[in-house]
């Protein structure tokens, strides 16, 4: 099975093009701190690329293999991608604990954290909303 069949299969949104992908969240600052109301980089980013995403994919097919059983950790941490799926599951529920707002990005170059503070932080253009709009993970 090659990428494409993956991306059919899964519904995943990878794009050979855009091979770098980051998961970040953002949260809004408390009414009680110094900027109240504004957003900020508050996890993340974690990065990975089209090629974990790939081997995700390949570790749930294993998992769900009835001839060959094998524990969903088994599959990733034979794929290598165990620490990935824990870090985006960690990610996920403490996002969710403290009101934070997931965003993924795919890129064709690789994206410092700095970049990404920037863009929270001119977050006021329409097309900067536009963009964290766009990239918002379902809660």
């Amino acid at each position: 099975m090659d990428t494409n069949d993956y991306i059919k299969l899964y519904n995943l949104k990878v794009d050979p093009k855009l091979p770098h992908h980051y998961i970040i969240g953002i949260a809004t600052r408390s009414v009680l701190s110094k900027n109240p109301g504004e957003i900020y980089l508050k996890y993340g980013p974690i990065y990975f690329t089209n090629d974990d995403v790939v081997q995700v994919a390949e570790a749930l097919q294993l998992s769900k293999d009835k001839l060959f059983k094998t524990t969903s950790e088994e599959a990733l941490s034979g794929r290598g991608v165990s620490q990935l799926v824990a870090s985006l599951t960690a990610l996920t529920m403490i996002a969710r604990m403290k009101q934070a707002s997931l965003h993924h990005f795919s890129s064709e170059e690789e994206i410092s954290k700095e970049d990404f503070e920037y863009l929270i932080k001119t977050a006021k253009t329409e097309r900067t909303k536009e963009l964290l709009k766009d990239s918002k993970l379902p809660p």
